[in-house]
């Protein structure tokens, strides 16, 4: 059984994937200069970041659904 998240969307929980520390370390190791930056704050800004660009996604689908031009 999976388990359900209180306030996420179908789309969020199918999409949004969790970052290792690993992840982030990587990540932060291939910025040039220097991020004063914990990875639990990276992983903020990104989870911030996805639901931003989630919504604006989502957007942009029903202003196509509204002009029929999606099918």
């Amino acid at each position: 059984m999976t388990e359900r998240i209180p306030g996420k969307s179908e789309l969020e929980l199918a999409l949004e994937l969790e970052l290792s520390d690993e992840d982030i370390l990587d990540a932060l190791s291939h910025v040039s200069g220097y991020l004063d930056i914990s990875t639990e704050d990276f992983r903020t800004v990104y989870h911030l970041a996805w639901r931003h660009a989630l919504a604006r996604l989502q957007a942009l689908q029903a202003a196509d659904s509204k002009d029929g031009s999606a099918e």
